[in-house]
């Protein structure tokens, strides 16, 4: 049972720290992301519970009823961080009123109406919900909630004009692939007949979320977290950087050697690299990038004019 309460304590104490380092900044800077984070905790420490035998009927049922309404609110807290990610403001006001009414009849149809969720009964591993007749209703509530913000950042990627909001967009899509991932293997073990709850997984997948998140606020952890990916920008720029660096700290004992190397020359690619990059930041606006670099527009234009030579 100790092993099984190992990857939500983990996740707890790794949510904790996180908002140990960046709770302050969250709550001022961007609030959505912060009722994220402490929603997903509590979701965690309810997932304690949840592993305890001892616990009776209406105990049970009150510590399930606790996890799906803290799930519902996090696949809200998640929609509402997508909407503010891509930058969706079509008819803005409105669309907020409709999900928040949408989270509180889901809310209360979880607490009072039994048809949903009818009871809880202990498995092997943990306390689970012995669904009701229109228990499908929760799980459409989760499931489109997921696919909307899902949808919203693809959108706002497409759409946007600043590459930043784009980045940050791009990021938040690719953390939702541990979670979803995780469901679909849960999904199929369960399908193979396998005793396995969410419980087990979950908790870790949503922080490897958060953390992929919470670590692109900053530019640099943006750009590195972007360098991972494959075929972009930022990780061809990577590439062509660590190339050059390698190059320096492998001097030839030889200094009249033939590998030699050439510093101006291995500054001048340098520079075509960084010009090449955040030309194609500004999607091809070198008035933008000369701004950018503090350089004026003909040393770009040079610059990219070399480039294009080579």
């Amino acid at each position: 049972m100790e092993m099984l309460l190992l990857p939500a304590l983990l996740a707890i104490v790794i949510k904790i720290v996180i908002f140990i380092r960046y709770g302050e900044s969250l709550l001022h800077n961007n609030i959505n992301l912060a009722l994220f984070l402490i929603t997903a905790c509590f979701l965690n420490l309810i997932e304690l519970f949840g592993y305890e035998d001892y616990y009776q009927g209406n105990t049970m049922l009150v510590i399930l009823l606790a996890y799906y309404c803290c799930a519902a609110l996090l696949t809200h807290s998640y929609l509402n961080l997508a909407i503010s990610f891509s930058g969706f403001n079509w008819r803005l006001p409105m669309v907020r009123r409709v999900l928040n009414a949408s989270l509180a009849l889901m809310v209360l149809n979880i607490i009072f109406n039994r048809h949903l969720i009818a009871g809880a009964e202990y498995t092997d591993i943990a306390i689970t919900r012995v669904a009701g007749s229109t228990y499908w209703i929760v799980q459409a509530y989760l499931v489109l909630g997921i696919m909307l913000g899902t949808t919203v950042l693809v959108r706002g990627y497409l759409s946007l004009n600043s590459n930043h909001a784009r980045q940050r967009c791009l990021v938040m899509l690719l953390s939702t692939l541990p979670p979803i991932i995780v469901t679909l293997v849960i999904l199929g073990c369960m399908a193979a007949g396998s005793t396995v709850t969410a419980a087990q997984f979950m908790p870790v997948a949503i922080t490897m979320m958060l953390g992929m998140i919470i670590y692109a606020e900053e530019k640099t952890g943006l750009f590195k977290l972007l360098t991972m990916v494959p075929y972009s920008r930022e990780r061809k720029l990577h590439k062509q950087v660590l190339e050059k660096l390698t190059n320096c700290i492998s001097i030839n004992d030889d200094p009249q050697s033939e590998n030699a190397l050439n510093l101006k020359q291995m500054m001048r690619e340098f520079e075509g690299n960084i010009v090449e990059h955040t030309v194609g930041y500004y999607s091809g606006n070198q008035k933008m990038a000369a701004q950018a670099l503090g350089v004026s527009e003909a040393t770009i234009s040079r610059r990219a004019r070399a480039l294009h030579s080579k």
